[in-house]
């Protein structure tokens, strides 16, 4: 039984949404089912108590009290058969009459078909009975209640287990009550009625039920279909062929958000792959070139070792350091970046002085633009304090002071200055080197692009200085931008937040 069970749950959501659907339609066909009954139940009932009360009333306003004595006039057009033929319509009857010779042209009535009435005095002794009335269990109530001038209306069972509605009314005079006519009916039809209701609306319902199971099921297809050919095209969707989208419906609903999402997902994806393999290749080529650079050194070396001086070997391992050095710089970055791409390099957050930091760099790099004939100005005489990792924000302004020394010709300029605006403290490293072309300058900072793919070779770069620098400056809620112009001149712009004073 279990292994039924798990076989046939967790359903899918189609059959889950038929499921629904049937047992919503139960729930509310029940729920109608039960209102209409009930309320059916009410009106007949109602029905009823009004007709009793209105047979009730004609008959009491054909009695009257004379002389103590219950006189009964004609009643007979509202219910025949209750006055003796023999006696005058006009002819009052005494109240001590046996009822059996009232009532004597009167076979045993049946309290289904026959009439129920029974008129009592102030006494509460029967004046006058119908013979099916006597098959009725009245209880004291029904009389001691009218007794006390209050109609008293409720539902009695009769000696064959049929049950009947009766009303008691009654009839004063000056003030007093001198009389009670009590007339019944018997709730058979009712019943009856109500039970062809139940049986009626138990075959509608189960007619209604199947349908609504069809409906589902079909409804339940029919919605599910684009989710059907969804489901297809993704498992045919590969990691080398995502360019396939699925169909978007054109209907304004959850399946074309769903269709739209999708389609955007897998574009992401085919971006981040075609990213992927591209940095990968980049990378191959990158590392490629010093593994083959060092290869070739220590190849010829090898081969014409016989004829090579202590000095050429030293000329060929300084060559080959050179070469691994800047392989271990390669390597360095691809890590970083890799743990930036996994999201797994922490920035830490420490209260920093731009202004000092800027100076301690361009101290640094002074010797290293002097080589060059470069002149490095610095502008930072301004307080500027922001939160965040000294260590990286070091490498943006290195790496950008580096990239403008590599770049610019001997004898030119760099100025590297620091200023507060506003809520922001910038950073601009201008040179007058070479410039980039306007083509290129919304590449720059992409992984391996290069400009001069040569020169930045020659110059030991690896393409990947500006992708770090902008990781670093993006990850400290900031922005980098780039202004140049071929010929004139280059210039980098850091906008980080400045630290607050509740930051501090």
């Amino acid at each position: 039984m279990s292994r039924l069970w798990r076989r046939f749950w967790p359903l899918n959501i189609r059959s889950q949404m038929m499921l629904w659907y049937f047992l919503i339609f139960a729930i509310l066909i029940c729920l109608f089912g039960a209102v209409f009954y009930f309320n059916l139940q009410t009106s007949l009932e109602t029905n009823i108590d009004t007709e009793l009360q209105s047979h009730a009333r004609a008959i009491s306003n054909g009695i009257n009290e004379e002389n103590g004595t219950i006189a009964v006039q004609d009643v007979t057009g509202v219910l025949p058969g209750l006055i003796d033929p023999d006696v005058g319509a006009d002819t009052p009857v005494p109240a001590s009459t046996p009822v059996s010779n009232v009532t004597t042209h009167e076979s045993q009535g049946d309290v289904d078909i026959a009439p129920l009435v029974r008129i009592l005095n102030n006494k509460g002794t029967a004046v006058y009975t119908s013979p099916a009335f006597g098959k009725l269990n009245i209880p004291v109530v029904s009389v001691a209640q009218p007794l006390q001038g209050k109609a008293w209306t409720g539902t009695v069972t009769a000696t064959n287990g049929q049950m009947v509605r009766v009303y008691s009314l009654p009839r004063f005079d000056n003030g007093r009550v001198y009389a009670i006519v009590q007339v019944g009916e018997s709730l058979f039809s009712l019943s009856t009625t109500l039970r062809s209701v139940v049986i009626e609306l138990l075959i509608i319902g189960i007619f209604v039920l199947l349908l609504s199971f069809i409906g589902s099921y079909w409804l339940a297809v029919r919605s599910f279909a684009p989710v059907k050919k969804m489901t297809s095209i993704a498992r045919r969707i590969e990691v080398g062929d995502l360019h396939e989208r699925v169909p978007v419906p054109r209907t304004q609903d959850e399946l074309q958000k769903l269709a739209l999402t999708f389609n955007q997902m897998i574009e992401r994806l085919e971006k981040s792959f075609a990213h992927q393999r591209r940095f990968v290749a980049d990378a191959s080529h990158e590392l490629r070139t010093p593994v083959a650079a060092i290869r070739s050194m220590t190849d010829v070396t090898l081969a014409s070792s016989a004829a090579v001086s202590p000095d050429e070997y030293r000329i060929v391992l300084h060559d080959v350091n050179i070469e691994a050095e800047r392989l271990g710089h390669l390597i360095s970055d691809l890590l970083l970046l890799a743990r930036v791409d996994e999201n797994k390099m922490p920035i830490e957050r420490e209260v920093v002085r731009l202004d000092r930091l800027v100076t301690d760099v361009a101290a640094t790099m002074e010797l290293l633009a002097t080589e060059k004939n470069i002149t490095l100005l610095v502008n930072a005489g301004e307080p500027a304090t922001v939160l965040g990792d000294e260590a990286r924000l070091i490498q943006v302004i290195m790496n950008l002071v580096d990239n403008a020394i590599n770049y610019t010709n001997v004898g030119g300029n760099i100025l590297l200055e620091v200023h507060v605006k506003g809520d922001n403290v910038y950073i601009n490293v201008s040179d007058t080197g070479i410039g980039i072309e306007p083509e290129h300058l919304e590449h720059v900072f992409e992984r391996f692009y290069r400009v001069d793919p040569a020169r930045s070779r020659a110059v030991g770069g690896t393409g990947l200085g500006l992708s770090i620098v902008d990781w670093v400056v993006r990850a400290h809620d900031g922005t980098i931008s780039v202004v140049s112009k071929p010929g004139e001149g280059t210039t980098f712009t850091v906008q980080l937040p400045l630290a607050s004073q509740v930051d501090l």
